[in-house]
């Protein structure tokens, strides 16, 4: 079992083979968008880029002129506000009984290295229920047995995402997880694969960039995702309609609305990355299946809303990860110096959840950095791309 050294926490590292490095290398020249003179843009693509340009200077004026004047006092007053929220929460806990009903009950999809194990041992406390699920069974042990060293009670599920049929275990697991611990508490999706795996060769044409190695890829982090993420929204979902409607009929009975009460609604944090503001056009798999999970849990946010349901979209940088470092052992010319550290990012997501906060960045520098390129025209989008796979960001190869 592979150990990052600084974190000391379990990593998942494939080295990707010299072979499969050189069936899939590019050279920047080559791969050049506008090295003719056909592949030039025309005047009137020029002038609709131009077009773009102004009306993205016009939105993000406008979008900052409302973030000063209603959402800044907004959030300063939720700042204040919520200390003396907070402490009547606390107070009505200490009528009711002051002790703990039951365990909160945490699932962590991806949680056997790097940021999922971070997440684990952040969530472990004496009054939380761990439920870990991946695919390396001996990793998971080792989490497990660090939470439960923090006073958590923790299960463990063994799932190989690769496979197609572990969705529909997925699925079920889920019912019988939410069943068990009368709810789910808070879901966590961050389970996440690159494109070439030395544990996954296959027979040798999943090691070459294109329809094999992208429908390995994306069923561990497109449909393995989905099926956690929109599983436990459906059960999250069904259990705070039931208890709206008990509240409902508890509030008619009694005419009284202090007598109607639901509970804290559950969250759902999903692990997108930043690479689906802007990627180098080399890791547009990866980048892709990262869109999907953003652009899916960005929308939950507003379908949850009814039913009281918080999700929370994380969208981390380059973090020191088996993932991160497989890349930069293949040739990626991330510095390690810039690594986020996972438990930092950790600390991060769960005030978050606390917060009720929408999305997490984190690291800061680099997920403002590639947000902010999301506001290049169309042309200079295509030349950023080229310009992060020839400064070999996400290494020399096609992944």
């Amino acid at each position: 079992m592979d150990v990052d050294a600084r974190t000391q926490l379990p990593i998942d590292l494939n080295p990707v083979g010299k072979d499969v490095r050189r069936k899939n290398e590019f050279q920047p020249s080559n791969i050049f968008p506008f090295k003719t003179w056909q592949s030039l843009p025309s005047f009137s693509t020029a002038l609709l880029n131009i077009s773009l340009s102004v009306g993205t200077l016009i939105v993000s004026a406008a979008g900052l002129a409302v973030t000063l004047a209603v959402i800044l006092p907004l959030g300063i007053l939720k700042s204040v506000g919520g200390r003396i929220f907070a402490g009547k929460q606390a107070a009505v806990r200490d009528n009711s009984g002051g002790g703990i009903s039951r365990r909160r009950c945490v699932v962590i999809h991806g949680a056997s290295s790097g940021i999922g194990a971070a997440l684990a041992l952040e969530y472990a406390a004496a009054d939380t229920h761990l439920v870990l699920i991946a695919r390396d069974h001996e990793r998971l042990n080792e989490v497990a047995t660090r939470a439960q060293a923090r006073g958590a009670t923790t299960a463990t599920h063994s799932l190989d995402f690769f496979e197609p049929a572990s969705t529909t275990k997925l699925h079920h697991l889920l019912r019988e997880i939410d069943a068990k611990a009368d709810g789910i508490d808070v879901a966590i999706q961050c389970t996440g694969v690159t494109i070439h795996r030395s544990d996954r060769d296959g027979d040798g044409q999943a090691d070459v960039w294109g329809t094999t190695a992208a429908s390995r890829m994306l069923q561990v982090n497109v449909a393995a995702c989905q099926e956690f993420i929109l599983g436990s929204w459906e059960l999250m979902k069904a259990r705070r309609q039931q208890q709206q409607r008990a509240s409902s009929q508890l509030q008619g009975s009694k005419g009284d609305q202090d007598h109607a009460h639901v509970t804290p609604g559950p969250k759902i944090i999903v692990l997108s990355s930043s690479t689906a503001f802007f990627t180098p056009a080399n890791f547009a798999l990866y980048a892709a299946s990262k869109a999907y999970l953003y652009t899916l849990a960005r929308s939950l946010q507003v379908a949850s809303a009814p039913y009281g349901i918080g999700v929370v979209t994380v969208t981390p940088g380059f973090i020191e990860s088996g993932m991160t470092l497989t890349a930069i052992q293949a040739g990626a010319t991330t510095p390690l110096a810039v690594l986020g550290d996972p438990r930092k990012l950790a600390r991060k997501i769960k005030r978050g959840e606390e917060r009720n906060e929408l999305v997490v960045f984190y690291p800061l520098s680099q997920v403002c950095a590639l947000w902010s390129a999301r506001a290049l025209n169309p042309l200079l989008e295509t030349v950023g791309m080229w310009a992060g796979s020839a400064m070999g960001v996400a290494g020399w190869f096609f992944s």
